[in-house]
């Protein structure tokens, strides 16, 4: 049987796990909000519409707008949850090195996990805490762990 941290693999697997999650959710929510506005009704449409005029806006401008940041959002989602999958299969491989990879890592991961965190308890909430909360901090906890053994053996 091979002597890797399991509390790293498990922070490995944990950080795939949800951050392909979130990748998913991140896309579908995307989807489901554009979808939304381009299907308001008729009269939802005319009182959106005469709020934008108001501003100096049309429809379409706002629209343009509107699925660009979406886009944009959703692209810096898939970005930043494709390095957690990146570090969660390195971590894997890694698991049992006596090496500074977790310990930089989880600093990292759990800077940007803490930043990234929003006020309301969705699944895309909960996937970023477990994954850009508790997977880091089981990173720098097992990355302690290896470096301890590797200074007894």
């Amino acid at each position: 049987m091979d002597n890797k941290n399991k509390l790293l693999r498990i922070a490995s697997i944990l950080m795939i796990v949800c951050a392909a999650a979130a990748i998913l959710i991140a896309a579908v929510n995307t989807g489901l909000s554009l979808n939304s506005v381009a299907n308001m009704s008729a009269e939802e449409r005319a009182a959106v519409e005469a709020q934008l005029s108001e501003g100096g806006l049309t429809m379409d401008q706002a629209m343009t707008a509107m699925s660009g940041i979406a886009y944009v959002s959703l692209g810096m989602n898939v970005i930043f949850n494709a390095v957690k999958i990146i570090v969660g299969i390195l971590g894997i491989r890694k698991a049992d090195n006596v090496t500074t990879f977790f310990l930089v890592w989880g600093i990292i991961l759990l800077v940007f996990g803490v930043l990234s965190l929003s006020g309301g308890i969705s699944l895309l909430g909960i996937c970023n805490l477990l994954g850009g909360i508790v997977a880091p901090v089981l990173f720098i906890v097992g990355g302690n762990q290896n470096k301890r053994r590797g200074m007894t053996k």
